[in-house]
C-alpha cells in the first residue's frame, strides 16, 4: 500500500512534488499500488520510487526521471513515456500495451515478461535491457538501439525492427513470425531456434550471427 503522505504530495502536482524531492534526497517514495491513471507527471522526479502495481494507465510521464524505479506489475497501458529516463528500472510483468516510449532510455531495464504489444519504442535506448519472454506483438522498435539486449523466448510477432541495432543480442527461441527485420544489424546476435517464418530480413547485417539452425553466418 502506498504511503499516504507521498500519495497526497504527488497529487498536488509536479512542481510541489519535485520541490519536496529536492528537500528529501534520502527518502524513497512509496507509491505502491497507487491509482494515478491519467495524471500528468511530465518532468517528475520519480528516481528510485516504488510504483509496483501502480495504475498509471494513460498517464503523462514525458521526460520523467524513473531511474531505478520499481514498476513491477504496474499498469502503464497507453501511457506517454516519450524521452523518459527508465535506466535500470524494474518493469517486470508490467503492462505497457500501446505505450509511447519514443526515444526513451531503457538501458539495463528489467522487463522480464512485460507486455509491450503495440507499444511505440522507436529510436529508444534498450542497450543491455532484459526483455526475456516479453510480449512484443506488433511493437514498433524502428531504429531502436537494442545492443546486447536479451529477447530470449520473446514474442515479436509482426513487430517492426527495421534498422534496429541488435548487435550481440540474445534472440534464442524468440518468435519473429512476419516481423520486419529490414536493415537490422544482427551481427554476432544469437538466433538459435528462433522463428523467422515469413520475417523480412532484407538487407539485414548477419556477420557472425548464430542462425536458427546453429550455424554461424559468415
Amino acid at each position: 500500500m502506498a504511503n499516504a503522505a507521498h500519495l497526497e504530495l504527488i497529487k498536488q502536482g509536479v512542481e510541489a512534488w519535485n520541490h519536496w524531492r529536492s528537500q528529501n534526497l534520502l527518502v524513497r517514495p512509496d507509491l505502491t499500488g497507487a491509482n494515478l491513471s491519467g495524471h500528468v507527471f511530465e518532468y517528475a522526479n520519480l528516481d528510485q520510487a516504488n510504483l509496483a502495481y501502480a495504475n498509471l494507465e494513460g498517464a503523462d510521464l514525458r521526460q520523467a526521471n524513473l531511474f531505478r524505479a520499481c514498476l513491477q506489475g504496474a499498469n502503464l497501458r497507453m501511457a506517454d513515456l516519450i524521452h523518459a529516463h527508465l535506466e535500470a528500472a524494474n518493469l517486470e510483468c508490467a503492462n505497457l500495451e500501446g505505450a509511447d516510449l519514443y526515444k526513451t532510455n531503457l538501458s539495463q531495464a528489467k522487463c522480464h515478461k512485460a507486455n509491450l504489444s503495440k507499444a511505440i519504442i522507436r529510436r529508444a535506448n534498450l542497450v543491455g535491457a532484459n526483455l526475456k519472454a516479453t510480449e512484443n506483438s506488433r511493437t514498433d522498435f524502428f531504429q531502436a538501439n537494442m545492443m546486447r539486449s536479451n529477447l530470449y523466448m520473446a514474442n515479436a510477432n509482426k513487430a517492426n525492427l527495421e534498422g534496429a541495432n541488435l548487435i550481440e543480442a540474445n534472440l534464442g527461441l524468440a518468435n519473429f513470425l512476419e516481423a520486419n527485420l529490414r536493415k537490422a544489424n544482427l551481427c554476432r546476435a544469437n538466433l538459435y531456434r528462433a522463428n523467422l517464418c515469413r520475417a523480412n530480413p532484407y538487407e539485414a547485417l548477419l556477420k557472425g550471427t548464430t542462425m536458427p539452425d546453429g550455424t554461424i553466418h559468415d
